[in-house]
């Protein structure tokens, strides 16, 4: 059966939501729950009916945090659809009782729009932020390509291999998007590359190989500057070290090579294989393939091989036609990335 393709974190995001939703929803029924049945006559209970009751607070506030304020609102209102009828029932006691009632009440909608109104500020000033995040990103990426043209698309390309294999390999969202920013900026450093060695025809020699393998120190040193790209530059910069240790450009081995150049490693290659170059022919998936296991435990970690093994040739040629169809469009790949970037 084919696999259906969706964008990158599309899934988790509404797992997430579903949970987010399930958590609110619980904390408002068991609030709910316990101060209907803790007693009110006893002395020494009463306290804790009151406390209860200061709870309902807490599904307000997340709600806004998660959701906004409409959200925070639409707590509030359950809230006060599931409260009322407590105070009703309770109603003609204590004067000071009631005030206390009401008070809760006000208290709770007033919590709602004012968290709701900061919640909402703060994700305005997210999105402008993550929109110039995009920005530096995209302008990374624009600026290799337009010396080294294709780099756009066959970062996209590995960026779009690297998130599969993290899903395989079940690595956490938060961790998938730094992977994948890596992916799209694991080449920056060609841009302290030499012309006449990076858009050369023919073989390199090896003083040129020299040269060409200080790229991942180049991409290190762009990056290091910018807050954000911190964790990924990490990545960057281990992307051609092998797991034997036979790597550049400092010989790391097995699992002191950061997970994601690890994982990015195998998208890479299998994009290099299956990708036309000047100085050599297309390889099939099969034969890609056979490259890649035959690099298993040597080049490539034996367990992101074997996430590669598992996902069906079918998927990761549906996913390069994707990449394909999107025109080269860097664009919306970071804004998927960048949407939820502290």
């Amino acid at each position: 059966m084919k696999r259906h393709l969706t964008m990158p974190g599309h899934a988790d995001e509404r797992r997430h939501s579903r949970l987010r939703h399930a958590v609110v929803a619980m904390l408002v029924l068991a609030v709910t729950a316990a101060h209907w049945w803790t007693p009110q006559g006893e002395v020494s209970l009463h306290a804790v009916h009151i406390l209860l009751r200061k709870l309902y607070l807490l599904p307000v506030v997340l709600a806004a945090i998660w959701f906004g304020l409409r959200a925070a609102l639409l707590t509030a209102a359950v809230i006060t659809i599931l409260y009322a009828p407590h105070v009703i029932l309770q109603w003609g006691g204590q004067r000071g009782e009631n005030v206390n009632q009401v008070g809760e009440a006000i208290t709770i909608w007033l919590t709602a729009v004012i968290a709701g109104l900061f919640a909402d500020a703060e994700k305005r000033v997210l999105a402008r932020l993550t929109r110039a995040y995009e920005g530096v990103v995209n302008a990374l990426v624009a600026a290799l390509d337009m010396r080294e043209h294709d780099t756009e698309v066959h970062s996209l390309r590995v960026r779009a291999y690297t998130l599969r294999l993290a899903e395989e390999l079940r690595v956490e969202p938060g961790r998938r998007r730094v992977f994948a920013l890596a992916a799209l900026l694991h080449d920056i450093g060609k841009i302290g590359v030499s012309d006449s060695i990076l858009l050369k025809q023919g073989k390199l020699t090896e003083e040129e190989w020299s040269q060409m393998r200080r790229h991942p120190e180049f991409g290190r040193r762009i990056l290091a500057p910018v807050p954000f790209l911190r964790e990924a530059q990490r990545i960057v910069y281990a992307h051609h070290e092998r797991y034997d240790g036979s790597g550049y450009p400092t010989g790391l081995s097995g699992s002191s090579i950061p997970w994601g150049a690890r994982i990015f490693a195998v998208a890479d290659v299998f994009d290099a294989l299956t990708s036309a170059r000047p100085y050599k022919d297309t390889m099939t998936y099969s034969q890609a393939r056979t490259e890649i296991e035959a690099g298993r435990g040597s080049h490539f970690d034996p367990d992101v091989v074997d996430a590669f093994l598992r996902v069906a040739p079918a998927e990761w040629e549906a996913i390069r036609t994707a990449v394909a169809r999107s025109d080269g469009q860097a664009e919306s790949a970071t804004e998927e990335l960048l949407k939820e970037t502290p």
